[in-house]
């Protein structure tokens, strides 16, 4: 007989985040970069010179943290933090070029980490699974 609480929605989702969490923990180690620091990187990828305030927004964290993620960040010479032209207020955070090439690489580890999730699903399955869990989503 299943245990129901073991089979729970939630539950499911939750210890799938934890188990991908800890499989790219383990893919980005060796890169001395954090999963944090490589959503970062993620983020700054597709949108190069966004706010910092928009970067918080984004990582679901508080402007403080933020801002103590990005120091370390930028002390490494992975990003670097300029104000605004136009508006002094805004702080624009920018991917350092030599850093490109790490992006490719985090590329592969995303690529490889979604199909090991996922390579037990048909491409049908897959679509599914996307579209309903954007339908739970959606409806938090």
């Amino acid at each position: 007989m299943i245990n129901k609480d073991e089979n729970t929605i939630a539950i499911l989702i939750h210890d799938l985040a934890r188990q991908l969490r800890v499989m790219i923990d383990a893919k980005v180690e060796p890169y001395s970069l954090t999963r944090l620091k490589w959503q970062t990187l993620g983020i700054l990828d597709r949108k190069d010179g966004i706010s910092q305030a928009e970067l918080a927004e984004r990582l679901d964290l508080d402007r403080s943290a933020v801002g103590r993620l990005l120091e370390r960040m930028e002390k490494r010479g992975f990003i670097r933090r300029l104000r605004d032209k136009e508006d002094r207020r805004i702080v624009r955070v920018y991917i350092e070029d030599n850093v490109r090439p790490l992006l490719d690489d985090l590329e592969k580890i995303s690529d490889e980490v979604r199909d090991q999730a996922l390579k037990n699903l048909s491409d049908e399955e897959e679509k599914q699974l996307v579209g309903l869990l954007l339908k739970i989503k959606s409806s938090l």
